[in-house]
């Protein structure tokens, strides 16, 4: 088949712009994904920071040689895997390689930026982790080069890039004013489970409900919670007033526990739930 000058040059001027298009969406997404698309989620490593400080004491990881190194305490674990230590800056091969050789990560090997010696007793507000770039959910460029940020007892917030100066600089003043407690990961009231034949257990596996009703000055409420019960309470629910609990799971129900709080301060460090039979 012949085609015509015209048609020639049409085609031409197609195929230049399919192919300048085509380089434009490649540049788009380099300029888009800087380090590639990546699924290595945030709240993963949220779960498992958190899974890890509930069995070590209230402790996350700490002791490597780096932050990092320290991190990576989580894949020992089984708590996280080489691609979620990766991070989203990272190529995961090359995470997972180093793992594997068992040589400690370090700054070049994992895309997290990780805050090290903290423990669920800290002020709620200090950062425990956060991604080394200004990166989305999928690894993507965020348009106000905020981040996600991992806090003390699990909350996650989105700070946004023109507030990140003024969030480093209070990170600094939190870390600078840690108190005692904090350092060791000392819990603030500590609970045990004494089940009907006598038997003590301070910690519960087990799916259950717990009824709370808290008051105060200027505030009550009551709800339920079904899943896990926390025997420990590393910061106080109110500043001033009480709160009481009731546990129940399978046929057992607690006898009610109240803890009363001045000025952020528990009459009671260590309580019992005492359980009895429901027929």
């Amino acid at each position: 088949m012949r085609f015509g000058r015209k048609t020639k040059v049409v085609l031409l001027v197609l195929l230049a712009l399919i192919a300048g298009g085509a380089i434009g969406l490649r540049a788009y997404w380099r300029w888009k994904f800087p380090y590639g698309c990546s699924h290595c989620c945030i709240i993963g490593m949220r779960s498992a920071l958190e899974s890890y400080a509930d069995d070590h004491g209230g402790r996350y990881p700490a002791g490597g040689a780096t932050p990092e190194a320290s991190l990576s305490l989580l894949c020992k674990g089984e708590y996280a895997d080489a691609y979620a230590l990766s991070g989203m800056t990272v190529p995961p091969e090359k995470t997972e390689a180093l793992l594997k050789a068992g040589l400690a990560l370090g700054p070049d090997s994992c895309g997290w930026h990780y805050v090290e010696g903290l423990t669920k007793a800290d002020d709620r507000k200090i950062g425990v982790l956060w991604c080394k770039a200004p990166l989305g959910h999928n690894g993507d460029r965020t348009r106000d080069g905020g981040r996600q940020v991992v806090f003390v007892d699990g909350d996650i917030e989105w700070i946004a890039g023109d507030a990140w100066s003024a969030f480093v600089d209070e990170q600094h003043r939190l870390l600078a004013e840690r108190e005692p407690r904090a350092l060791v990961g000392a819990p603030l009231v500590t609970a045990c489970i004494v089940l009907p034949d006598g038997t003590r257990v301070d910690r519960l596996d087990c799916m259950c409900t717990v009824n709370e009703v808290s008051k105060g000055p200027g505030f009550s409420s009551s709800g339920t919670s079904s899943g896990g019960a926390d025997l420990v309470w590393y910061h106080a629910p109110c500043q001033d007033g009480y709160v009481t609990r009731t546990i129940s799971f399978s046929n057992l129900v607690s006898e009610p526990v109240t803890v009363t709080f001045t000025n952020g301060l528990p009459d009671l460090t260590n309580v019992v739930f005492t359980m009895r039979s429901v027929q």
